[in-house]
This record gives structure tokens, C-alpha cells and sequence, in this order.
């Protein structure tokens, strides 16, 4: 997909690496809906391209995700989008939470809010020495369901409560910590590390790595994402 002005995602296809890429640069790849279904579309399109063993997620400009696109959502004249926003969203993150490839993740510089669930789906998350996670919705006073979702099915309590509750950033050294990523790097490395650890999965037989992704799944995730954010926001 050729990036142009309506286009926000690019994706690309490197050997056996695919590769999806938040293109708003400008706005720090902030989330507004015409990306979020672009961003569907993209995943669903490697998913079904056999030559992509595995999905890298990423920024466009050195940055990761800056989350809600805040001037787009709260202007006088609100987009259409964003109505169908939350359902969009919560698509895409029932296709990643279903998806057989591994996706990896590159956080550079930030990932925020949104931004930060995008981070938290991933199987595996490489992050710079500066760069941070900060699950800012109890700042703003809004719910986080999807962060909530992500940060209970794979970190268990203590971790929700400190990333989301505490409300507070956290760095690469702290994240390696907690678990929350695979490998922290220094910051100009981050992309590079990204797609090492993406090629050295996409050099093994595609076939054994779903089949265990798909066990590990089938062990662990008792209900569909959908049913679980269901589940949330009526806590």
C-alpha cells in the first residue's frame, strides 16, 4: 500500500517480515479513525499474504503511537468517524488478539494511551532506554478497556494496577522489569532490534511457530476479546 494523504498506514513486505506502519508522522501517529479501519485492513491483509510469517508494528517517523488524535476528537465539528470509533477500535484489537502470525512491536520514543495498547498487543515488544509506555487515561478521567483488557490477560493484577492505575510513564529498564517488553535497546537501535528479533521468527517454519502460538492461546484465553472488554467495562 503506497502511502498518500488519505493513506495513514503503510505496509511493507521484507522476505518473510511484513511490516505495519502508522503513517501520521506528524501528529505523532496519533489514532483517529480513518487509520484504526486502515490499520484492520493492513493486519487482515498480512495475515492472509503466506509470504508474511510474521507482523512488526511501528511509527513512521521514529515514534511509536501518541494515542487519541485529542484536536480531531474534541473539535467543535467532530468527524463522523468518531462515533464508530470505539467499535473500530476495538476490531483491530480482537484481530490482533486472534491473530496466528507472532507480531512484534518497535516502541520508539512513546507510546501513550491508545498508543499504549497498541504496545501492550503485541507478542513481543522491543523498547529504547528512553523511550516509554504511559497508560494515561485515569489522568484524563476516562476509562481504559482496552489497556485494561491487554494488561489483565497477559501481566496479571499487580502489574494492572501499577501501569494503569499509578497512571505514571515508564521507561525501558522499568518496562524490561515488569516484563511488559522482550528487549530494551538503546534508542537508535530500537527498529534495527525490532526487526532482528521479527527476522529470527520469520526464519523458522511458519506452520510450527502458529501451531504454538495458537496452544499457548488456546491455553490462557478462556473468552473472546470482545467478551472480555464486555466484561470490563460493566466492572
Amino acid at each position: 500500500m503506497e502511502a498518500t494523504q488519505e493513506s495513514y498506514i503503510r505496509i511493507e513486505l521484507i522476505g518473510n517480515r511484513g511490516e505495519l506502519i502508522l503513517n501520521r508522522p506528524e501528529q505523532k501517529n496519533s489514532l483517529i479513525g480513518p487509520l484504526v479501519k486502515q490499520l484492520l485492513s493492513g493486519l487482515n491483509e498480512l495475515v492472509a499474504n503466506d509470504k508474511c510469517h510474521v507482523i512488526l508494528i511501528r511509527g513512521a517517523g521514529g515514534c511509536f503511537c501518541a494515542g487519541l488524535d485529542v484536536k480531531a476528537f474534541f473539535s467543535e465539528n467532530k468527524p463522523d468517524w468518531v462515533a464508530d470509533f470505539p467499535a473500530d477500535w476495538l476490531a483491530f484489537h480482537a484481530a490482533v488478539y486472534s491473530c496466528p502470525k507472532p507480531v512484534v512491536g518497535a516502541l520508539e520514543r512513546f507510546a501513550i494511551a491508545g498508543g499504549s495498547a497498541l504496545a501492550f498487543s503485541c507478542d513481543f515488544l522491543v523498547v529504547g532506554e528512553k523511550s516509554f509506555i504511559h497508560v494515561a487515561e485515569v489522568e484524563l478521567g476516562m476509562a481504559a478497556p482496552i489497556n485494561v483488557a491487554w494488561l489483565s490477560l497477559k501481566y496479571g493484577t499487580a502489574k494492572a494496577m501499577e501501569l494503569a492505575v499509578l497512571g505514571e510513564r515508564h521507561y525501558g529498564q522499568e518496562l524490561m522489569r515488569l516484563g511488559v517488553v522482550t528487549r530494551c535497546v538503546d534508542d537508535a537501535e530500537t527498529l534495527t532490534e525490532a526487526r532482528k528479533l521479527a527476522d529470527r521468527l520469520a526464519g523458522f517454519d511458519s506452520t510450527t511457530v502458529q501451531a504454538l502460538k495458537g496452544a499457548i492461546h488456546k491455553a490462557e484465553h478462556k473468552e473472546s476479546f470482545e467478551t472480555l472488554v464486555a466484561r470490563i467495562k460493566k466492572a
